[in-house]
C-alpha cells in the first residue's frame, strides 16, 4: 500500500522491488475473537418466536462506525437482536477495546435492528442511535439515542429528544432536509403480514402507528413528527429494509429512496424545497425490485449524478433459482399493476444509471450484479484505488423461506388446521427450510460501467450469514477495511491487503453550524479530464452507517487537478493542485452559491415536446387483450404486439404528405389527412373507409409503391399472432391511391402465405419497370420455433409470384442494396435466430445466401448510416440488447429446442441458456410442467426438478431430434464497410446502447446538413420473470464514438416500445413524431443549430 509517509532511497528502492511483483489485491479476514472484538449475535429460537412467528426474524441487526472519542480511529457499534449491544474502541494495529459498560451504552430493548453514528445534537462528537421493533411477539422498549459527552461517556437521551419511537424500526438515516443548518431523521420502520397489509396500493395512504415510516424535523433539539404534512406515506404495507438520503436532482435539496419489501412499491421521495416532499417513483423509474433489501449511492460513469442500487434474492445458481419463490406470473402482475394501483417490480437486483432529465436507466444484468442470492446490503467504494467504484454485497439467510416445497407445504390445508393447535407443525416447516447461507459478493468495478465477480479472488473462506455491513479505514494505511454484523453469529472483520501503486485521498469536512461533519455534502474530483463524484449521507447499505469521510481511489494518480466541495448551504469551495495519498480535513470556505447549470451541454439537434393535437393529431394505439402465452406457454416472448404499422405519404394524390397509423385487432386503422397544415382525422369518411373498415386485421407494417401505370399503391401486412390456418384476419393487402377514392384491389395477384408478417419492402430488382416485393414473415402462428417461410415475389404482368427462396430465421425487417458494385439490386434480411444475411442476386433471378461476419442474434432492424463518416455506408443492426436473462455466445448460444416433447400433438419450445457446465431451461418448474403436464410424474417436488440440465430432463435423443434455433450474441452494433464492396466486420455498439431492443431509426439533420441517426427501442411483451426492457431513452448517433442518449436531448421514449419514428415538415418546420405500442403518440419540435 502506497503510504503518504513513505520516502527517501530505502523506500524508493523498496517501491521498485514491490512494483517488479505481483500486486497485491482484496480482503484478509481478522478473527473477530483476536481483535477483541467478543460480540455474537446469536439467536434464541424458542417457542412462538421464530421465523414462522416473525417475518424477520432472519434479517439481523446493525453495524455503525466512526471515531466516538476524537483520537481519529474509527470505532464500532454493534446492535445486538436479543443479546447486548457493544462499543468497541480502535486502538490501532486491529486491536479494539470493549467498552460497552464503562460508556454507559446499555441495552432498553429486547429486539434492536439496525444502527447510526450521527451527530444529533451538534455539539462535535457522534452520537449512537439504535433502532428496535417494539408491540409485537412480546418484544419492549424503543428507540435508544445515545448522546456522546466527548468524554468516552454516552447517557441514552432518547425521550428528551422525541426519538423514543415504540415501532417496528428497521434503521434511521439523519440529514438536514429543510437545509436549516441542524439535522432531521428519516426513520424506516416495516409491516408485518396480516389481513390488513394485502390490499390495494391506497394502503399506504391510511397512517398506521406501529409500521409507517417518520420524518422527524429538528426543531432546537427536539424532533418533531411531520410525517403527514410533509407528505411522507405510512401505510400498514410499508415494509422498508432499504433507505438512502441524498441529492438525487441535484438541486441542492436532499430526496430519500425507500425499499419496501414485498408488493408495496418502492418510495422515491423528491424534496420540494418547501419542507414537503412528492413520492414520485412512477415519474422516474419505470420499474423496481420486488423484495426490496438495502441499497446504496454512488457516481458510477463519473457523470456527476447519483446513481442507486437495490438489492433483491435473485440467486445465480441454478438449483435455488428454480426452488426458491420468484416473480410473478403475467396475469398477477397485471391485475396488481392496473387494478390494485402497485408500479412493476421484479425479482433481481436493480442497477439505476441517472441520466440528463433526472430519470433512471436500468442495468443491472448489463453490469454483472443482477443476481447476488439473499443479499442485504450493497456498499459502493473504491476497494482498490484504481479510480473505479467497487461493490461489496452482503449475504446469506440461516434458513430460506421463498423455497418453494417449503410454501407448497404450509399452502397444505390440513397443515393450516394444524399449525393453530400444535408446534409440531413448527418444528417439521423448519426442517423443510433449507439453508441459504452464501457468500459475500465482491465486484471490481470496470467501464460501462461493469463489474467483474472478484469474491474468490479478493476474500478466501467466506461463507456465512451477514447483513450490516460498514467501511472505514480502521489501520489509517489509506484504503477501506470493512466489517459485517452476523445473523446468528459472530461479526466479520475485512483487511484490505491490497499492495499497489494506486494512490488514495481521505477527505473529512468541517462544517460549520449543528451539521458539523457537513451531511449532504457532495465532493467533485477533477483529474486528468476526469472527474469521481460522491456525497456523504449518513445511513448506507443495510442498517449501517460508514465512516463519515469521502474517500477517493486516485489509480496511477498521486496529484489531484482540483476537488469542488458543494456545502449543505449550496456554497462551494475550490482546491487546486492536491497532494494525494494523505488524509486531509477541509474547513468550510464558501465562495459562491453553487449550481449544476454549468454541466449542461449545448448540441446542434434537440426536441421539444409539444401536443400532438397542435398540428392535429390526436391517436393512442391500444393493444389487444390477446396474450400468446395463454396459447404457446413457453415462448420467450410475445409476438401478438408488434404493431402498429405507419406511414407517411401522399393517400389522396393531392402533393402532401398525409398518414396512416395501423390497428390491432377489432379497432380501426387511422387515416389522417393534411389539410391547410394540419392533419384532420378522415378515417371515418367513405373515401378511406376501405383501409379502416375492417377491424378483425392487425396491421403491423404499411409500405407503398408505384406501379408500372404511375397508380400509387398501399400495402398492408397482417400478423397478430392469434388466427391459424387460412384465416382472412392474416391476409395481406393491396390498396389503390387516387385522387377521390382508395380501393382495395380484389384480385392484386398477391399470393397468400397466412403467416404473421413483419416486413415488406417493394423494389423492381430486376430492373422490368414494375415493382417487386419482399415479404417477410416472422411467425407460424402456435409454431414458434419453426422457421416461417418469407418470399421475394417477382411482378409479373400485375401478379407477385415467389421465386426460390429459403431463409433461415424469423425475419424482423431488410433492405435492398447493391452491396457488390455489381449493378444488381442485393438483399440484406435481419430477424430472430438468425445471422444477418445478404441475398446476392446473381443471374436468372436467383439470389444466393452469404451470411455477414455478424452472429446471430435477435435483430430487430437494419438501416444504412455512414457512423464511421468515411464516405461509405455502414449497416446498423438493432439486436435484443445484452440487458436481459438471455444469455447467448459463440461458445454457448442462445437456443429453443422445438419439438412435440411431451406426445400431445403440440410442439413446445424449450428456451435453454448455458451455466455451470450445461444447458438449462430458462422456463421455471411451474411454466415447463403447466405446458407439459409428464414432468410433474417425473418430478414429483420443485427440489428434486431444481438443477436439472436440459439432458437431466428430456433424453438426448428428443433433443437431438428437436428443431434448434440459436442466438450467438444479442448486443447491437453495426457492420462496418471496409472497402467499398464488403461489409464484414461487425462491431458491437457501447454499454449504453445495450439495456433494450432497438427496433426503430430515423436520418436527420442538423442546420449545418449533417446527418445523424435517431434510434428508439424497448420492449415490454415478456413475463415478469425477464422484467421490461424499457428505459432505452433513444439515442442520436452522430458518429461511431459521438452518441447522445435522448434523455440530454429532450426525448421521453422510457416506459414505452417505439414502433416508428417519423420526420415530419409543416410550413418549413420540422417535427418528430414517436409512434408506439398500446400508448398515445409522441411530437417533437426539431431545434437545430
Amino acid at each position: 500500500m502506497k503510504r503518504s509517509k513513505l520516502f527517501g532511497g530505502v523506500f524508493t528502492a523498496l517501491l521498485i522491488l514491490i512494483s517488479s511483483c505481483k500486486s497485491k489485491e482484496g480482503f484478509e479476514l481478522v478473527d473477530a475473537q483476536s481483535a477483541g472484538i467478543d460480540f455474537e449475535n446469536l439467536l434464541d429460537q424458542k417457542e412462538n418466536l421464530t421465523i414462522l412467528d416473525y417475518l424477520y426474524y432472519y434479517n439481523g441487526v446493525g453495524v455503525a462506525v466512526g471515531d466516538v472519542n476524537g483520537d481519529g480511529l474509527a470505532d464500532i457499534f454493534l446492535s445486538a437482536n436479543q443479546g447486548e449491544n457493544k462499543l468497541y474502541l480502535n486502538k490501532g494495529n486491529w486491536k479494539f477495546e470493549n467498552v460497552t459498560e464503562k460508556s454507559g451504552i446499555t441495552k432498553k430493548s429486547s429486539w434492536n435492528t439496525g444502527a447510526v453514528m450521527a451527530d444529533v445534537n451538534g455539539d462535535g462528537h457522534l452520537d449512537i442511535y439504535v433502532c428496535a421493533v417494539v408491540g409485537i411477539n412480546g418484544f419492549y422498549g424503543f428507540n435508544e439515542l445515545y448522546i456522546n459527552d466527548g468524554s468516552g461517556h454516552f447517557s441514552e437521551q432518547a425521550a428528551q429528544y422525541g426519538l423514543d419511537l415504540d415501532t417496528y424500526s428497521t434503521a434511521a438515516s439523519f440529514f438536514d432536509y429543510d437545509l436549516d443548518g441542524d439535522l432531521d431523521v428519516y426513520i424506516l420502520n416495516h409491516a408485518i403480514h396480516t389481513d390488513r397489509s394485502f390490499g390495494t396500493a391506497d394502503l399506504r395512504n391510511s397512517r398506521n402507528y406501529a409500521t409507517g415510516d417518520r420524518l422527524l424535523k429538528n426543531e432546537n433539539g427536539t424532533f418533531i413528527d411531520v410525517s403527514e404534512e410533509a407528505g411522507i406515506f405510512g401505510g400498514i404495507n410499508g415494509y422498508g429494509l432499504g433507505l438512502s438520503t441524498a441529492d438525487f436532482n441535484d438541486d441542492g435539496y436532499p430526496d430519500i429512496y425507500v425499499g419496501n419489501d414485498f408488493h408495496e412499491d418502492d418510495y422515491f421521495y423528491i424534496n420540494n424545497g418547501d419542507g414537503t416532499f412528492s413520492e414520485r417513483l412512477k415519474d422516474f423509474f419505470t420499474y423496481s425490485t420486488r423484495f426490496s433489501m438495502g441499497n446504496d449511492i454512488a457516481d458510477l460513469n463519473g457523470d456527476g449524478k447519483l446513481d442507486l442500487i437495490s438489492l433483491d434474492m435473485l440467486p445465480e445458481d441454478e438449483f435455488n433459482l428454480k426452488s426458491s419463490e420468484g416473480d410473478d406470473n403475467i396475469q398477477t402482475q397485471k391485475m396488481r399493476v392496473e387494478d390494485f394501483g402497485y408500479h412493476y417490480q421484479f425479482t433481481r437486483n436493480m442497477l439505476f444509471l441517472s441520466e440528463a432529465d433526472d430519470s433512471y436507466r436500468e442495468t443491472a444484468i448489463l453490469s454483472g450484479v443482477a443476481a447476488t442470492d439473499w443479499s442485504w446490503s450493497a456498499l459502493f467504494t473504491d476497494i482498490d484505488l484504481d479510480n473505479k467504484q467497487d461493490l461489496f454485497v452482503s449475504n446469506g439467510i440461516p434458513k430460506r423461506p421463498n423455497n418453494l416445497d417449503f410454501i407448497r407445504f404450509l399452502s397444505n390445508e390440513q397443515v393450516q388446521q394444524k399449525i393453530n393447535n400444535t408446534s409440531l407443525v413448527d418444528s417439521e416447516a423448519l426442517k423443510m427450510m433449507p439453508s441459504g447461507t452464501v457468500a459475500t459478493k465482491i465486484f471490481k468495478g470496470e467501464e460501462g460501467p461493469s463489474f467483474k465477480d472478484v469474491s474468490t479472488e479478493w476474500v478466501k473462506n467466506d461463507v456465512s450469514n451477514t447483513s450490516a455491513t460498514a467501511y472505514a479505514d480502521f489501520d489509517l494505511d489509506g484504503d477501506l477495511d470493512f466489517i459485517s454484523n452476523a445473523i446468528d453469529g459472530s461479526p466479520k472483520l475485512y483487511k484490505n491487503i491490497q499492495e499497489t501503486e494506486n494512490a488514495f485521498l481521505s477527505i473529512k469536512l468541517s462544517h460549520p453550524g449543528k451539521n458539523r461533519l457537513a451531511i449532504g455534502a457532495k465532493v467533485m474530483l477533477y483529474n486528468k479530464g476526469s472527474v469521481q463524484t460522491k456525497y456523504l449521507n449518513n445511513l448506507k447499505g443495510f442498517q449501517a452507517s460508514s465512516e463519515p469521510i469521502i474517500h477517493f481511489g486516485l489509480g496511477a494518480q498521486s496529484q489531484v487537478d482540483s476537488i469542488l466541495v458543494r456545502w449543505p448551504n449550496n456554497t462551494y469551495t475550490k482546491e487546486v493542485n492536491l497532494q494525494g495519498n494523505r488524509h486531509l480535513t477541509l474547513e468550510y470556505k464558501a465562495e459562491e452559491v453553487y449550481t449544476p447549470e454549468f454541466n449542461k451541454k449545448n448540441y446542434a439537434l434537440s426536441f421539444e415536446k409539444i401536443d400532438p393535437q397542435s398540428i392535429g393529431l390526436d391517436y393512442s394505439h391500444r393493444e389487444d387483450n390477446y396474450l400468446d402465452f395463454n396459447r404457446e406457454k413457453l415462448i420467450p416472448y410475445r409476438l401478438s404486439d408488434r404493431g402498429p404499422a405507419s406511414i407517411y405519404t401522399d393517400l389522396n394524390n393531392d402533393g402532401q404528405k398525409d398518414l396512416f397509423i395501423g390497428s390491432s385487432k377489432f379497432e380501426s386503422n387511422s387515416v389522417f389527412i393534411m389539410e391547410d397544415s394540419l392533419f384532420t382525422n378522415q378515417s371515418t369518411e367513405v373515401s378511406f373507409l376501405p383501409l379502416t373498415e375492417n377491424k378483425l386485421k392487425e396491421i403491423v407494417v404499411a409500405s407503398s409503391f408505384t406501379d408500372e401505370n404511375a397508380q400509387k399503391k398501399l400495402i398492408l401486412g397482417a400478423a397478430g399472432a392469434d388466427f391459424f390456418g387460412q384465416a382472412s384476419a392474416l391476409q395481406d393487402d393491396i390498396f389503390t391511391l387516387s385522387d377521390t377514392a382508395v380501393f382495395k384491389v380484389e384480385n392484386s395477384g398477391l399470393e397468400q402465405f397466412f403467416l404473421n408478417t413483419k416486413v415488406v419492402e417493394p423494389m423492381d430488382f430486376d430492373k422490368d419497370g414494375d415493382m417487386d416485393l419482399f415479404v417477410g414473415n416472422q411467425h407460424n402462428t402456435g409454431q414458434f420455433g419453426i422457421t416461417p417461410q418469407s418470399y421475394i415475389l417477382e411482378n409479373t404482368s400485375g401478379s407477385f409470384k415467389p421465386l426460390p427462396f429459403d431463409i433461415k430465421g424469423a425475419v424482423t425487417d431488410a433492405l435492398w442494396y447493391d452491396v457488390n458494385a455489381d449493378a444488381k439490386l442485393d438483399l440484406l434480411v435481419v430477424g430472430e435466430f438468425m445471422k444477418p444475411t445478404w441475398y446476392l442476386q446473381g443471374e436468372e433471378k436467383v439470389f444466393n445466401a452469404k451470411e455477414t461476419e455478424a452472429p446471430s442474434g435477435l435483430y430487430q432492424m437494419v438501416d444504412t448510416y455512414d457512423i464511421d463518416k468515411d464516405g461509405d455506408l455502414d449497416f446498423i443492426l438493432g439486436n435484443w440488447g445484452l440487458n436481459s436473462k438471455f444469455k447467448a455466445s459463440n461458445e454457448h448460444p442462445l437456443r429453443v429446442y422445438t419439438s412435440d416433447f411431451d406426445g400431445n400433438g403440440q410442439t413446445e419450445p424449450i428456451v435453454a441458456v448455458y451455466k455451470e457446465n450445461a444447458y438449462y431451461p430458462l422456463s421455471s418448474t411451474d411454466d415447463l410442467s403447466t405446458q407439459m403436464v409428464s414432468l410433474r410424474k417425473s418430478f414429483s417436488s420443485y427440489n428434486e426438478f431444481a438443477g436439472k440440465s436440459m439432458v437431466e430432463i428430456f433424453s438426448q435423443e428428443q433433443l437431438d431430434a428437436a428443431s434448434l434455433y440459436e442466438a450467438e450474441f444479442l448486443g447491437s452494433g453495426f457492420l462496418r464497410n471496409q472497402n467499398g464492396v464488403s461489409y464484414q466486420e461487425f462491431v458491437p455498439f457501447e454499454s449504453e446502447l445495450q439495456t433494450s431492443p432497438i427496433s426503430s431509426s430515423l436520418k436527420i439533420k442538423n442546420n449545418s446538413g449533417e446527418q445523424s441517426l435517431l434510434l428508439g427501442g424497448n420492449y415490454l411483451g415478456v413475463k415478469p420473470y425477464h422484467g421490461k426492457y424499457d428505459t432505452f431513452s433513444g439515442a442520436l448517433i452522430n458518429k461511431e464514438n459521438d452518441v447522445i442518449l435522448g434523455s440530454e436531448l429532450g426525448l421521453d421514449f422510457k416506459g414505452k416500445a417505439v414502433r416508428a419514428l417519423i420526420q415530419l415538415h409543416i410550413k418549413n418546420k420540422d417535427y418528430l413524431l414517436a409512434i408506439f405500442n398500446n400508448e398515445a403518440i409522441q411530437l417533437y419540435k426539431i431545434n437545430t443549430k
